[in-house]
């Protein structure tokens, strides 16, 4: 076994850097519409359960914040003659 020094990239996990560049699309695309989830993340694969991906965890919503991003889309939309 090689016991020499390590630097950054030991902690580099490439499923989650692909994780980040997906989560990251998502954001942006989202943006575009003008809708922003404050709580977004992303999650580890489940070591229980049988899902095997990273997956993007939107976070917990209120009603009153689903009624506002309901309507900003749709005002975007509306805009777009979608």
């Amino acid at each position: 076994m090689d016991f020499s020094p390590v630097g950054p990239s030991y902690w580099v996990d490439d499923e989650r850097v692909a994780a980040e560049e997906v989560a990251t699309d998502f954001v942006n695309a989202l943006r575009r519409v003008e809708v922003d989830f404050d709580g977004i993340s992303i999650d580890r694969p489940c070591d229980r359960c049988h899902l095997d991906d990273y997956r993007i965890a939107l976070g917990l919503i209120t009603l009153d914040e689903a009624r506002r991003m309901t309507a900003t889309v749709n005002a975007v939309l509306d805009r777009l003659n979608l």
